[in-house]
């Protein structure tokens, strides 16, 4: 049970640092900061999109499945 909370503590850590660098990138309008940029340039290679797909269906199984 602690392992779990810990877990959820990091991926909550982890929304709220996301959230706070795009209110930084838009309130300084710096573009290429944004999450949607750094998700476009991963995206961009083959590597990129079969990690983000491998990533995609681990949080599937582990989050949907169960």
């Amino acid at each position: 049970m602690v392992g779990q909370a810990a877990i959820l503590s990091g991926y909550a850590a982890l929304v709220v640092l996301a959230v706070t660098r795009v209110l930084h990138a838009h309130r300084t309008g710096r573009a290429g900061s944004t999450p949607t940029a750094y998700l476009a340039t991963v995206m961009s290679h083959r590597l990129g999109r079969c990690l983000v797909l491998l990533l995609w269906m681990w949080v599937g199984w582990h989050f949907f499945v169960r």
